[in-house]
Order: C-alpha cells, then structure tokens, then sequence
C-alpha cells in the first residue's frame, strides 16, 4: 500500500494551488498543472487508479485477513460459486481538528445550503475540476481579471483544505473502537451467527482489510488480485463500518467524487428488512468506504452502519474519544442481525435463480 492518504491530498490541493498562481504566468502550465492534479485525485479517490501517489510516496506492507468460506452448496451451473464478502477495515484512524465539533457543526451548516449530495473530498475535488474552465479561458485570451476571480473562490477552498490535511497529517490515531474495531466484532459476530445455520446457495467470506483508512487500499488490493475468482454477477460485499453506537443503518449513497448509490438489489432487499422497524432505517449519506470502492469497481456493494444521529459522522468519529467504553455491544449485535438477515434474503433469492 501508499500510506499517509492526508500527505497524499495535501499534494494534489498544493499541486492546484501552484497551477493556479502558475497560470498568471504561463496559462498553459498552470493549466497542465491542474489537469493532473484532477486526473490523478480522481482516480486516487475512486480507486481506479493512483498516479500521485504512486509517484511520490514511499510503499509498505499491510495484511488483509481472510476467513475460509462458510460452507454453500456448490454452483452446478457456474465455475464460481456465489459469494458474499462481509468486509471491516482493521487499521485506526487519524484524528485531527477536521473531526472537532465546530468543523462538523460547520460542515452541516454547508451541506444543508449545498444543492447535492457531497463530502469534503469531492468538495476538493470538484474545487480542483473547477480551475479548468477558467485557466482555459486564460489560455484563449480571456480577460485576465475576469479569470482571476473566476479563479479564487476554488483557490481559497483548496488553502482551507490544504490547511485541514496538514493537520490531520500531523495529527495521532485515534483508539479506533468504533471504527472499526466494532466493525470487525460485527464481521465475526456474523460468522458466528451464520455457522450455526450457513447458507445453502452463497459462500459468505470475512475480508478484515488492512489500510482502510488510507482509501481502502487493502480492499482494493484483494479485488483486484482475486477478479478471476470473484465474477461481478456472483459476488456482493458487504462493509460494516463504525457499528458500535445507535440504531442499525444502511447507506443508501456514498460520494467518494461522484454520487455512488449502493447495489439496487442489496438496497432494496435491505429496505424490505428495514420496512416498519424504527431501529433499521436509510442514512442519505455516509463517509466512502469500501462499499463505494466496490461498487466503482463494478461490484454489487453496501455498506451497514449504526448511527446515534443523522449526521455525516458518528459521534465521536477520528477522535480520542472513540474508546471501548463509549461502544454499545447491543448496537454491534444490531448490525449483524441486520448483515445476516440480508444474507439469508440474498441466499434466498440466489437458490431460488440457480434452481430455474
């Protein structure tokens, strides 16, 4: 893996920072300049691709856990049998003033006046996007005033962002107990459950990834270096992430740098589960995680969550207070019930395919 993701964003806001004063100078290099920063921040956020990071920061070693597969009943019909991946990220967070109160309380002040869904990281992004159509005005000969100011408002979001990831570089780990030790509690709380009664028609497998905090490279790792085993029309995932506070969630939409809706089916079969139960409800939007890494990798993906508020976060979410004494071991069981009750429904509706 590349680790220090906060270092890795703090280039690509400076990268865009420096394009944008370069343009005064030379458009066409500020406008180079951006081009990449955008290109490669992109591809680092999806995860398709990394070029940045790849370039300039130092890699290492990370473990991703795997679990054998609970037992299924083999596909007669299919070289790979179905597969459910319930995944959990094993590495603690970063802390930093970003995660504070205050940042949070301004951060919900923006979205509600923002007109679509977002996340500080597309936020930087499209603030990044947004330097290209005025440093190209630049290069055709537009008025240089005109551009310039076109210019700020993204330039000024990016010396914010880049200010907040400097700190956060800086900055300790957190205790990381709910997220996402909860997680990885929830992950075998499932496969115990399961093992009492597996699945007759999908393998379930637990992927307890390592660098999840850096942009869930270790994730990303597994699937694409297990893609001949895992067809995209046989396989779902399922991230538990942050399940040791409130009420259990699905998240119906993650945006690492676009909207990225969960799977239709894992989405809706979790919307039958949640029908008339005030503990199980839709969260509108949550930190991206490894169910939008999947989904953009072309997988069916959801993510199960447990949430004390509405709010982007958890509480407590990359601070020092997120310690074992502030988790609810009910709320983790919570979430599990959730992920196995999907999983038998999934199991369900797959056996009943293979059988026609």
């Amino acid at each position: 893996m590349h680790p220090h993701w906060p270092a890795v964003a703090f280039v690509h806001c400076l990268l865009a920072i420096v394009g944008s004063l370069l343009a005064g100078v030379s458009a066409a290099a500020g406008f180079a300049l951006v081009l990449v920063a955008a290109v490669s921040l992109f591809g680092d956020l999806s995860g398709r691709w990394y070029l940045i990071r790849r370039l300039l920061f130092f890699r290492r070693a990370s473990q991703n856990v795997v679990s054998p597969p609970l037992p299924a009943e083999p596909s007669a019909t299919a070289e790979e049998p179905a597969r459910v991946i319930v995944c959990a990220h094993v590495d603690a967070p970063l802390t930093g003033a970003a995660y504070n109160e205050w940042a949070l309380r301004a951060w919900a002040r923006f979205a509600r006046i923002w007109p679509a869904r977002t996340s500080p990281q597309a936020v930087i992004f499209w603030a990044i996007a947004l330097l290209l159509p005025p440093l190209g005005a630049r290069m055709a000969g537009v008025d240089a005033e005109l551009v310039s100011a076109l210019q700020l408002p993204q330039t000024f979001v990016l010396l914010i962002a880049a200010f907040f990831l400097g700190e956060i570089a800086l900055s300790p780990a957190s205790p990381g107990a709910n997220d996402d030790a909860a997680g990885v509690a929830a992950a075998l709380a499932v496969a115990e459950r399961l093992r009492e009664e597996a699945p007759e028609a999908v393998e379930v497998v637990l992927l307890l990834a390592g660098a999840g905090e850096t942009t869930r490279q270790g994730a990303r790792t597994f699937i694409r270096s297990h893609r001949k085993q895992l067809p995209k029309d046989r396989t779902w995932f399922i991230d538990l992430d942050s399940p040791g506070r409130g009420d259990a969630r699905f998240v119906a939409l993650e945006v690492p740098v676009i909207a990225q809706p969960c799977s239709r089916e894992l989405g809706e079969l979790c919307a039958a589960l949640c029908d008339g139960e005030p503990d199980r409800a839709e969260l509108a939007l949550g930190p991206a995680g490894t169910a939008a890494l999947a989904g953009a990798l072309g997988y069916p993906a959801i993510a199960l969550t447990a949430r004390e508020t509405d709010g982007f976060v958890p509480v407590g979410h990359h601070t020092p207070d997120d310690i074992a004494d502030a988790v609810d071991p009910e709320a983790i069981e919570r979430v599990a019930a959730l992920a196995v009750d999907l999983i038998r429904l999934l199991d369900r509706d797959v056996g009943r395919r293979e059988k026609t």
